[in-house]
């Protein structure tokens, strides 16, 4: 999870948009019922791709820990990994909330959304928590 703000484009607008409601969307190919990850773009032709809201779980398939070293000298340790969605994409995350030192291969999880920036600047970003 980015630890500043992010700014929108028209590429991102409207996942963003789901995600201030809550909503983690893929997009669905109509012709083929094939489910594509967030990023696909839409606008190629709206009448084959739309988007829809996924159930917003899935399972860690590769996870590793960052590790930054604080002004203070103490280390901030971040689980950050794959998460494969149950609808078959795979998804980039942090596991914010999860053990440093525990092996996170497998587990269960469920996005959540953390809001950054302030006004009408600010921005749902979503991560993952354990199940």
């Amino acid at each position: 999870m980015p630890i500043f703000p992010i700014q929108r484009d028209p590429q991102s607008a409207e996942f963003l948009d789901g995600t201030k409601r809550g909503e983690f969307l893929l997009v669905r190919d109509n012709q083929t019922g094939e489910v594509l990850h967030p990023q696909f773009d839409t606008s190629i032709d709206p009448e084959r791709y739309t988007r829809f809201p996924a159930a917003g779980t899935g399972t860690i398939i590769s996870w590793s820990v960052v590790h930054q070293k604080l002004p203070g000298g103490d280390v901030f340790k971040l689980p950050v990994g794959i998460v494969e969605l149950d609808e078959g994409p795979w998804w980039w995350t942090s596991f914010p909330k999860a053990d440093p030192e525990a092996d996170l291969y497998g587990a269960r999880v469920q996005v959540a959304f953390k809001t950054l920036g302030e006004g009408d600047d600010a921005e749902a970003i979503p991560y993952f928590k354990l199940l």
